[in-house]
């Protein structure tokens, strides 16, 4: 009996002589595909992508009232490292601000997508954060100890933009570049005038907050 078309196809002489079974075309496809969505479901796992727009947009607009809209309010403490106390009471709630609308808005993103939000790759992307955020607290309270707050907002800059770095390695690449943002504005905050601080502070926690929530929102769907 004559073999149908598939089971000719699946039928190949091999270079010993002997015949090899081969899945038809078809089959070869599926089995592409399916590697395909398995491949899929291991980078969405791997990689940590619960992010929430609505968080950077509220930490950014936080930011930029925080630093007098980059300085423009020149009378507003937040814009004026020089007087102390005044200055750090108002970046205290500034940050205080952005850490609830990350944990808020960031819950409510993952029980959207039937998600927990403390997952393993989680734990570990804010897990990252957790040296930097060590050496910002302990360096600013050395620095307000000796009465430096003009050296705040380097400080403040380049150890957020070393957390964002690290974190990238366990979630979108796009974090690496935000990072090194901060870092140089934070560089450039350390080498300016002290007057330039409100600057690139509402550059950074402000501008580049606002850049995140915007990425989050087209590559992540808010």
């Amino acid at each position: 009996m004559a073999a149908s078309g598939d089971e000719a196809r699946m039928d190949e002489l091999s270079d010993d002589g002997h015949h090899r079974l081969l899945p038809p075309p078809m089959a070869k496809d599926e089995a592409l595909r399916a590697l395909s969505d398995i491949r899929a479901v291991i980078d969405r796992t791997a990689k940590y992508t619960t992010f929430s727009a609505m968080s950077g947009f509220v930490a950014g607009a936080a930011a930029l009232l925080g630093s007098g809209f980059c300085g423009l309010i020149s009378a507003w403490p937040g814009a004026n490292p020089t007087i102390g106390p005044a200055f750090l009471a108002v970046w205290s709630g500034v940050f205080a601000i952005a850490a609830v609308g990350l944990a808020v808005f960031t819950s409510i993103k993952a029980r959207q997508r039937g998600q927990r939000v403390w997952t393993p790759i989680a734990c570990m992307a804010f897990g990252s954060m957790m040296g930097p955020g060590v050496c910002g607290v302990l360096g600013s309270a050395a620095l307000i100890h000796a009465g430096a707050y003009d050296l705040l907002p380097g400080l403040w800059l380049a150890l957020y933009g070393c957390g964002m770095y690290v974190v990238s390695y366990f979630a979108s690449n796009f974090l690496r570049w935000m990072g090194l943002g901060f870092m140089a504005l934070g560089a450039a905050a350390w080498f300016s005038p002290a007057g330039l601080a409100p600057l690139w502070l509402g550059l950074g926690f402000g501008g580049l907050h606002l850049a995140f929530g915007v990425i989050v929102l087209k590559r992540f769907r808010g």
